[in-house]
């Protein structure tokens, strides 16, 4: 991934985050929860991708972009893949 992509990414996960957020007064329901959980993950997984290519750790940045791309796509499939 280079710089454009892990921005483009970020962008795509602040608006996931806002589209995910309810407008009720108490506690989300599970699924919301969840998915909610997911695109904090995947935050944690595109920073390491960030931190492994200052360090120019291919090995790391690749492994870290699987991962992200893993949660992405349980994200975006549901339980499908759980």
């Amino acid at each position: 991934m280079n710089k454009k992509q892990i921005e483009q990414e970020w962008g795509k996960l602040r608006l996931k985050i806002i589209e995910n957020k309810l407008k009720i007064d108490g506690p989300y329901p599970p699924d919301i929860v969840g998915r909610r959980e997911l695109l904090l993950f995947a935050q944690v997984y595109l920073c390491n991708i960030l931190d492994a290519k200052s360090k120019e750790d291919k090995w790391a940045e690749g492994f870290e972009a699987e991962i992200y791309s893993k949660v992405l796509e349980i994200y975006y499939n549901g339980d499908k893949n759980v």
